[in-house]
This record gives structure tokens, C-alpha cells and sequence, in this order.
């Protein structure tokens, strides 16, 4: 009898303990399961908010890209790296023209660069110093559109508001208008907090000066955040994530794709620092310390040794390969890439030679009609200006009659656009040639009319 209830017991503390270990599983299952489905459904809205604003499926509709273009890319290059104007000009010569250079002849495309108002000579060439032309050569770039993002004020140890208030001073005077800002390293004018470590929007700081930058026509600012994800405001699925593994380079590449996997996750349950790798989309509105707004955008780097690490001459080259353009053709989406076309010490030329065949790559999707190319400040204000135009449609006649009202712009006011804001924008309609657009109760003359793209549909661009 004694040797029976011993066993009954046994038996008992077993069953106990399994019903624990049960519970705790079990709990812990559902945990997980709520997680996920939270997480899936954040996704579903991500997606869903993206099919509304890029849904193309009506008898007239705005197409997500200038014709006939999938996709569209800036290449954002900060200055420092670049410490001759000499080097600089062998560059654009490269970039934005077809003549005969050092490297070859030129690529013809719309890419752009910065400056700094400030720096010393091994830093970068900068508008202030001992050589006169870099400030003639920075003026007629910034007003041929080919300096457009200022990339802060540049490195002064001593920097203070008055420096501020003298650098646009300058600008004013002659004429140079950017509306682009780009932080730099850990300078103490930058805008950004968390990542890039600037008292440029402290009220409290002697280097405040976000009033009067913005006040002189900055509205979108990087505040250091990057992603390794090909192509931003796209849906998200699992190709978003498992593009980002390279097989020639495994283990890195794996870690690149869980930690860009990991911040999607975390923001996808609030956390603020990675808020932007919660829809990956291009442009968001942020708060600066000051209590102004403004639009802080996303910058691309997805170079296998990890965030950051491929924003050189010679790095540019896996940034902007066929591999990567094939997955941002596929996903539709934008991209600025960051590097620095300066950086190029371990270059036998001025541009790196792998980096001029990507480049000429580059180029051939750009003629192709595949990839849009211009500079960040042309790709972003094209983004602002699609996502927040207003306009409706009437059909008179079997003629279709589009009427712009106006860019319900949420951060720095409504206007209505003029041609040359409008630039690009398309809409698909069902017959190109029967097709007006109107803005501000004007008639656009010489509309483009386009035949059908790759999706078999004629459209019309401004």
C-alpha cells in the first residue's frame, strides 16, 4: 500500500511539473502568435496605404514615375573626401557630361553634389578659403542645380550662430538657393539628435541655427539614417529583407539582413530611433528640437561589410551594381544612395574604375527608359509634389480633361505649382491623344504624349 502511494506521488509531481512546463509553452506561444500578428498586420496597412497612393489601375491615374521609368535614384554624394576644385570639376565632367575625360568619356547623367561653407583643406574645398575659385565654381554649380544639398555648414571647431548668419548672408546675395540639408559626422551644427549628435536646432546652444536655415529655404533635412534595403516607399515583403543577402558574401550579408530585419521589427512596435525602417518610406514629416517641422529623408547603403562602410569611390561600385538595379526595377520603389565620390586614396583614378562601369551601367537603365536619374533635391520634390498633388478628372467628349488644383503641401503650406514644379508627373489615360491638363484654370500646351509602357498603358507627362 505505502509503495502504491509513493508511486500515485511520483506520478502526481511529474504530471504537476509537465502541466507547467505546459502552461509556460503554451503562453509563451501565444505570445509570440499576438506578436506576429500584430506585426502582420501593421505590414497589411503599410502595404495597403502604398497600393492607395501609387494605384494605377483607373482610367486615369497618376503614374508613380516620370515616364516610362520603373524606378527612380539620386546619387547623394557628401563633399568631404573631395579637397580640390580641380578634383571636383574631373568628376562632373565624368558624371554630368558625354565629353572625353581622364577616365573616358562621361555618362551624361543628372547627379548632383554638396558643399560646405566651411572646412579646411583636408577635409574638403570649401566656399570660404584661400583659393577664390572654389567659391565661383561652388556658386555656378549650386545655380545650374548640380550642388543642391548643403552638407551642414561644414567643420569649423568654433562654430556659432553668426557663422550661420554669414554663410546665408553670402548665399543670399549671390543668388545661391538650396533646399536640401545633409548632417555631417558629429559637427555641432547638425540637426539631428540621436544619430548624428547636432545642436544645430537647441534653442539653448550657441550654434542654434535651424530658424534661420530653414527660414532661407531648407525643407528636407538627413539626419544620419540609413538602410540596406533596395528601394523605399514599396511594399514590404520577404524579398525586402532576403535581397539584402549576398551568397559571395554570406556571413556579413547575413548580419546586414538581421539587423535591417531587427529594426523593421522595432519600429513596428514603437521604437523611435529606427521609426523610418518602419515602412522604408523615402520621406516622412519629423519634428526638429526646435518645434519646426520638416521633411527628413532616408539615404541607401547596402555595401556588404555593413551599413555605412560603402560610401567611397570604389565601394559605390557593389552599391550600385546590376544586382541592385535588377531588385529596385523589380520593387518600383526610390532610393538616394550616400557615399562620397571624394573618397577615392585606394584609386588609381579620380573615380574608381569598377565604379565608372556601374556608373556606365547606371546610365544604360537611364536610356533605357528603366531608372529615372537625377539629383536628391530634383528626386525629392518630385516625391513631395506627386504624393501631395490635387487634382481630379472629367471626360468631355471622349476627351479626358485633368485639372491640377494645387500641392496640399502639410508642412510649409499649400500652393499651386507652376510647369516647371510639375515636371515629370504623368498620368496614364485611355487615349494619349485625347487628353488636356490644367493648371491654375490654364491649359499645359505641349503636353509630352506618351505610348504605351511596359504595362501597356499610353499616358500623358508635363
Amino acid at each position: 500500500m505505502l509503495n502504491t502511494e509513493k508511486g500515485f506521488n511520483l506520478k502526481s509531481k511529474r504530471f504537476r511539473r509537465f502541466g507547467r512546463s505546459l502552461y509556460v509553452l503554451s503562453s509563451f506561444t501565444v505570445v509570440i502568435l499576438a506578436f506576429t500578428s500584430v506585426y502582420l498586420i501593421n505590414v497589411y496597412n503599410i502595404n495597403r496605404s502604398y497600393y492607395e497612393a501609387y494605384n494605377s489601375e483607373g482610367k486615369v491615374a497618376l503614374r508613380k514615375f516620370p515616364y516610362p521609368y520603373k524606378a527612380a535614384m539620386a546619387i547623394c554624394s557628401d563633399i568631404d573626401g573631395t579637397t580640390t576644385v580641380n578634383e571636383f570639376l574631373e568628376i562632373h565632367k565624368f558624371l554630368n557630361s558625354k565629353e572625353m575625360t581622364s577616365m573616358g568619356r562621361g555618362v551624361g547623367l543628372e547627379i548632383g553634389d554638396s558643399f560646405m561653407m566651411y572646412a579646411s583643406s583636408t577635409c574638403a574645398f570649401s566656399y570660404y578659403s584661400a583659393n577664390p575659385a572654389n567659391a565661383r565654381v561652388i556658386k555656378r554649380f549650386i545655380k545650374s542645380g548640380y550642388i543642391d544639398f548643403m552638407h551642414s555648414y561644414g567643420e569649423k571647431p568654433d562654430f556659432t550662430r553668426k557663422d550661420a548668419i554669414e554663410a546665408i548672408k553670402e548665399l543670399t546675395e549671390n543668388g545661391c538657393k538650396v533646399d536640401v540639408w545633409v548632417d555631417h559626422a558629429t559637427t555641432v551644427d547638425n540637426l539631428g539628435d540621436d544619430r548624428t549628435f547636432g545642436l544645430g536646432d537647441h534653442r539653448d546652444s550657441s550654434a542654434y541655427h535651424s530658424d534661420i536655415t530653414l527660414a532661407y529655404g531648407i525643407k528636407f533635412v538627413w539626419l544620419g539614417r540609413i538602410t540596406t534595403v533596395i528601394g523605399q516607399s514599396a511594399p514590404i515583403t520577404l524579398k525586402t529583407f532576403s535581397s539584402i543577402y549576398d551568397s559571395r558574401y554570406p556571413v556579413d550579408s547575413l548580419k546586414n539582413m538581421v539587423k535591417e530585419s531587427g529594426k523593421n521589427v522595432l519600429a513596428v512596435f514603437g521604437n523611435r530611433k529606427y521609426a523610418m525602417h518602419k515602412s522604408y518610406d523615402l520621406v516622412r514629416i519629423a519634428k526638429l528640437d526646435d518645434g519646426q517641422k520638416v521633411y527628413e529623408f532616408l539615404r541607401f547603403d547596402n555595401y556588404w561589410k555593413g551599413v555605412a562602410e560603402g560610401a567611397t569611390s570604389k565601394r559605390l561600385a557593389y552599391v550600385i551594381s546590376k544586382r541592385t538595379l535588377e531588385r529596385l526595377k523589380e520593387a518600383g520603389g526610390y532610393m538616394i544612395v550616400y557615399t562620397h565620390l571624394g573618397k577615392n586614396s585606394d584609386c588609381s583614378q579620380v573615380i574608381a574604375e569598377e565604379t565608372q562601369v556601374a556608373l556606365r551601367d547606371l546610365a544604360s537603365e537611364y536610356e533605357r527608359g528603366s531608372i529615372y536619374i537625377t539629383t536628391t533635391s530634383n528626386l525629392l520634390n518630385y516625391y513631395l509634389k506627386h504624393k501631395y498633388l490635387n487634382w481630379s478628372y472629367e471626360t468631355k467628349d471622349d476627351e479626358v480633361v485633368i485639372t491640377i488644383s494645387g500641392v496640399e503641401d502639410p508642412v510649409f503650406g499649400s500652393f499651386v505649382p507652376t510647369i516647371k514644379d510639375l515636371q515629370g508627373i504623368t498620368f496614364y489615360v485611355p487615349d494619349k491623344d485625347k487628353a488636356q491638363i490644367y493648371v491654375g484654370g490654364k491649359e499645359i500646351e505641349n503636353i509630352r504624349r506618351n505610348p504605351a509602357d511596359y504595362r501597356g498603358r499610353e499616358s500623358v507627362s508635363i
